[in-house]
């Protein structure tokens, strides 16, 4: 019987065991975060997740635990939004890699559900001492968004998607269906936001929590984003796993 990839599930054993055969360990990233009046506020670990397990099942990976708190700066002032400062996620996400390595791990993925600057930025600071100092470490960082042009430009929503609109509640609507309330979408298109202020509220400038078009919702077009990331993730690991090369 095949050992489950969910490294929770695992006893101390058949962890070592599953180290032993050099996996892809993968480290779900989300956030407590409002995401508009219609999504649960752990939407992002809920697809960091839901991409790892998927991921994982195909290379014959591990999951990791997931973090459920980033770094949410622009959502901060919203009910149910916790966050950390940068500097505590890097030095909290630098002990954890830094445990798994210990163990043995060699090759890791950390995949975030939360796309803001600051959390990538603080994902990057944790990671970059730990690959300099054993440059033959191989760690990758995977941002919500870095495999979605295609579906925009399919969905007619190049530059108004964002958070909580079309393609984040579609997928949700994939991943968990019961969590999405659906009669609560608000009709809104992506706003305009303040590109250079630095603002005390910067939620006056999107009142229902939702920064992206919310008019094209659909669990087709959830599964075509979930099934494209999923193969885009799939396809870099086994690249790097066969030529050393992403491409």
């Amino acid at each position: 019987m095949p050992l489950p990839i969910q490294i929770a599930e695992l006893t101390m054993e058949e962890f070592a065991e599953a180290l032993r055969r050099q996996p892809w360990l993968l480290l779900p990233m989300g956030t407590t975060e409002e995401h508009g009046p219609h999504l649960p506020l752990g939407t992002d670990l809920l697809y960091a997740e839901h991409v790892c397990a998927a991921v994982a099942g195909r290379v014959g990976g591990l999951v990791a635990p997931g973090l459920p708190y980033g770094v949410c700066r622009t959502m901060r002032n919203f009910p149910g939004t916790i966050s950390l400062s940068p500097g505590t996620l890097a030095l909290l996400l630098r002990e954890v890699l830094a445990e798994f390595l210990r163990h043995g791990a060699r090759k890791l993925v950390l995949v975030t559900g939360h796309a803001e600057p600051a959390q990538l930025e603080a994902m990057r600071e944790a990671a970059l001492p730990l690959v300099s100092a054993d440059p033959a470490l191989t760690l990758l960082l995977v941002g919500p968004y870095d495999f979605l042009e295609p579906i925009r430009r399919e969905a007619g929503l190049v530059s108004s998607d964002g958070h909580a609109g079309s393609i984040e509640t579609s997928e949700m609507l994939v991943m968990a269906e019961s969590l999405v309330r659906q009669e609560r979408i608000p009709r809104v298109t992506r706003p305009r936001l303040t590109r250079f202020r630095l603002l005390a509220h910067p939620e006056a400038e999107f009142p229902t929590g939702v920064r992206g078009d919310t008019s094209k919702v659909s669990r087709a077009l959830g599964e075509r984003s979930l099934t494209h990331t999923v193969d885009e993730i799939v396809r870099v690991l086994q690249n790097l796993d066969a030529r050393g090369s992403e491409w």
